[in-house]
């Protein structure tokens, strides 16, 4: 009699099952919504005079607005592109590409949470502006922008998206018993500067940013775990 054996492409299914990833990301839109809904919503209970003299006292600190400053504005400048839509897009396909072009499990995961952490971040980030239309701050723009200012959709890309980055980077150091310092190090670097010089160049108001980053953050919680229970 013919002995059953189980096929050894059965954990191979699992292994590359999306679902726990795309379950997660409806928590994540959830969750990353409903952060920037209560902070506006505590900012409104401190009070506008409140929450504009916090933002103004921090503009002070980094505004470009000497000539001592303005030598770092094309430094500046560069930093902000780099959380720009163009350029985001640009790196969000070329990695998908990669990680997809591997055809190992994880790296399916990873491919697909990478695509909608761009695709999720950018599309509620413009929902959002839409839904609270906060005018951008009356300083003189060091670079031309347009449409509303809350919440700042660089720090939320930059946490959101390039967050993951840095994420999958370090999950790949600890598989591979390497140190997981580097990548913690890099992405908080990259992520405070992206956000900070938005304030740097007159564009947003900080606790726009502060509220992109807490956006971004609550989607890269749920998705850290959407790629544990999918890998």
């Amino acid at each position: 009699m013919l002995r059953k054996t189980q096929l050894p492409t059965s954990g191979l299914a699992r292994k590359t099952s999306v679902r726990p990833l795309l379950n997660w990301a409806g928590v994540g839109i959830i969750a990353s919504v409903s952060v920037v809904f209560l902070l506006a919503a505590l900012g409104a209970l401190l009070g506008n005079d409140v929450i504009l003299s916090l933002d103004d006292r921090i503009q002070q600190l980094f505004y470009l607005n000497s000539d001592s400053r303005l030598h770092l504005l094309p430094f500046i400048s560069f930093i902000t592109a780099l959380g720009s839509f163009r350029l985001s897009a640009i790196a969000a396909i070329g990695f998908s590409i990669l990680f997809l072009w591997q055809r190992r499990p994880r790296f399916l995961i990873y491919g697909y949470a990478l695509l909608s952490s761009f695709a999720m971040m950018w599309i509620l980030n413009t929902l959002l502006k839409e839904i609270f239309r906060r005018s951008r701050p009356e300083l003189e723009h060091l670079l031309v922008v347009h449409g509303y200012s809350f919440p700042s959709g660089h720090a939320m890309i930059s946490m959101g998206f390039y967050g993951m980055l840095f994420v999958i980077w370090t999950i790949e150091r600890h598989q591979r018993m390497s140190g997981v310092a580097l990548p913690v190090i890099c992405g908080i670097t990259f992520i405070f500067l992206v956000g900070l010089s938005r304030i740097m160049l007159g564009v947003h108001f900080p606790t726009d940013v502060f509220t992109g980053f807490a956006a971004g953050l609550a989607w890269i919680f749920c998705m850290i775990k959407g790629i544990q229970r999918s890998v």
